[in-house]
Formats: structure tokens, sequence, C-alpha cells
């Protein structure tokens, strides 16, 4: 099986090497799984679609630059106007040749054996239409990883909050071709949806250990605009029967919650920090 991994960028050239880097290095090194040990030769095929917003930070020198170092063809690089990050993962989607999809915000990345993993459970489960796992989140520049588990999949459990990990997400393209793109009117809240919209059709295998890391820094969309992710993840919620809880938090927010988001993210940096620098003196 094949891989499509759509990148939608804009103004991430400080980040988009590596997300680039752990793709390619999935598939040009051998990878450990983390719970056995155990070598695997990847020879995985993987095509990059990386979607880029007219960026004038530089995005185009260091994409390129990643396709010189490591001499890939299987990087295509889309620089176009759009109408957000949806539309420039649906324009991805829409020309990807993978059986399977993800996309990769350009300022996360991969770990080393997140493939290997991800093939191991499509093959050990050929019911399986998705396949996720756990993730780390990146706390700024601290250089601190924290664990985040997702846990065990129930429509239940996806109903009463979003657990899944987006870029630790995985689905076959019958996926795709029986329920379409995502929901390009959305701006935040994108994945989401597209997990309650397909929930109760499809099967969905955990995968017991980290796959991808998402990046938290200030600049991040879900950051400096929290109360306009909760306000649409709030209307959005509607549809499903569901909005009640989510027209609380989005309250919350507008109170509140994006100052305690940013108050944490701050503490959270700074503990990071402080965790980091007793790291290197702890034998």
């Amino acid at each position: 099986m094949n891989f499509s991994v759509i990148i939608p960028s804009y103004n991430q050239g400080q980040f988009i090497s590596e997300a680039l880097e752990s793709v390619l290095k999935n598939t040009a090194h051998l990878s450990a799984l983390p719970d056995t040990g155990e070598k695997h030769k990847n020879t995985i095929p993987v095509e990059i679609i990386v979607v880029d917003n007219c960026s004038t930070d530089g995005t185009r020198e260091v994409v390129h630059s990643v396709i010189q170092q490591f001499g890939s063809a299987n990087i295509h690089f889309i620089s176009e106007p759009d109408r957000g990050q949806t539309e420039a993962i649906n324009k991805g989607l829409e020309i990807s040749t993978g059986e399977i999809l993800t996309y990769l915000c350009a300022d996360d990345f991969y770990e080393s054996y997140t493939f290997t993993a991800v093939l191991a459970a499509f093959n050990e489960d050929p019911d399986a239409d998705v396949v996720y796992g756990d993730g780390h989140f990146l706390e700024g520049d601290s250089g601190w990883r924290r664990l985040k588990r997702a846990g065990p999949f129930s429509i239940e459990r996806l109903r009463n909050r979003n657990f899944v990990i987006q870029p630790a997400t995985f689905w076959r393209r019958r996926v795709y071709e029986e329920f379409g793109p995502l929901d390009d009117s959305l701006h935040y809240c994108m994945d989401n949806e597209y997990w309650l919209r397909i929930a109760d059709q499809t099967t969905w295998y955990y995968c017991h250990q980290p796959l991808a890391t998402a990046r938290l820094h200030c600049d991040a969309k879900t950051s400096s605009q929290l109360v306009n992710a909760w306000n649409e993840t709030a209307f959005m919620a509607e549809r499903y029967g569901i909005g009640t809880r989510y027209q609380f938090i989005a309250i919350q927010m507008r109170l509140y919650g994006a100052w305690w988001y940013g108050f944490k993210r701050r503490i959270l940096r700074q503990l990071g920090k402080v965790r980091m620098l007793l790291l290197r003196f702890i034998p």
C-alpha cells in the first residue's frame, strides 16, 4: 500500500522542513517499533503534496532545498491562492493517488516508525477503514514533548469530545471515495466534523503508540484564534445533535478561555524548559 500525505502550508517556512523530513525519513531508513524494538526495512512508497497559499517567508526555497537533499521525485509543490487550510487539504486529496490518505500540518511531524506501524495495522485488520494512534504535544520551543493518549475508539467518546489526534490519523481511499473531502466551510474543526461524519459507518483501529507530534505555539491557528475555533465547533456540532456542550465551552472561551489557554501555554513552556534542563544533569 502507498501513502499520500497532504501538507497545507502558509508561511510555515521555519517548520516545514522538519515536517517533510519526517515523512521522507520514514521511507529512507530502518525503523524500530517502540514496543518490540524489532527492525523493519521500510520500503513504503509515499507521495507528498505540499499545497501552499503563496507564502512569502521562503517556504518555496525550503521545500526545494529538501527535494535536493533527499533527491525525491515524490514531493509535489503547489503554490497558488486558496481560501484557507481546508481548501488546501482538499486540493491535495483531489489529486492524490495513495491507498492510505492523511494530512500533516506544516508545523507538525511524524515519528520515525509511523508509516511502518500504520501499514502493519491496516494489514492486521483488512476491515479497518481508519488507523489512529497517540501523539506528542511539543510545548513551544521548550523541546518538551508531552505524551497524549488518544484511547480506544467509540462513537460515544467522540460525540463527547474530539479525542482523535489529527496528525496521527490515517484513512483508506475508500473512505474518501464514499464520504468525500473535508467541509471547506469550516476552518478550524474540519477534522472533528469529518470524524463525526464517518464514525458510525467505518471501522477504526487504535495504535497504542505515538505516531506524530503536534507543535503548540502562539502563531498556530488554534492558539491565536481560539474563540473563533470554538464558536465554529459549537456551530458545527449542532448538525450532530451535540451542540449544547460545545456551546457552553464556546461561552467559556469568550469569557476567559483564551486568556487561560495562553497562560497555560506559557507555564507549560517554562516547565518544559526546566524539565529538559534537569534531564541534562540526571544520569
